[in-house]
């Protein structure tokens, strides 16, 4: 009977394991689908496009990575431009159905800048 009690207590803590593995392998999806989308979005403003583009080419870049753009908010600021992207990525875990893991990422650029350049490099 203890052993099947010990049995038991392992399978509890795998699949604990394995529920969090899933929650934290999506939360790296969201994380890195958001980067991306935010910096396709910083890209097109940078270009000129306005933000429907912007918005545009940042839900694009989320749906390839797995992602659901859930907010899309163009902003600019003194001497620069930034996109802020939320993308939303849902965990199919049969036990915790519908669970999401969200990430939100910035990006910008300073218009006139030198592509390549290292800012704050001497030279």
């Amino acid at each position: 009977m203890l052993g099947v009690g010990a049995i038991l207590l392992l399978l509890s803590l795998l699949a604990a394991f394995l529920l969090l593995a899933a929650a934290y392998q999506a939360s790296l999806q969201a994380r890195a689908a958001a980067d991306a989308a935010a910096l396709a979005g910083a890209a097109v403003l940078l270009e000129g496009g306005g933000p429907d583009a912007a918005c545009g080419a940042a839900r694009e870049l989320a749906e390839a990575n797995g992602a659901q753009l859930s907010a899309c908010a163009p902003g600019a600021r003194a001497g620069s431009v930034a996109a802020t992207l939320r993308v939303e990525v849902t965990v199919r875990v049969p036990v915790l159905e519908g669970a999401t893991a969200r990430a939100v990422a910035q990006a910008g650029a300073v218009p006139g800048a030198v592509p390549g350049a290292v800012p704050g490099a001497g030279g």
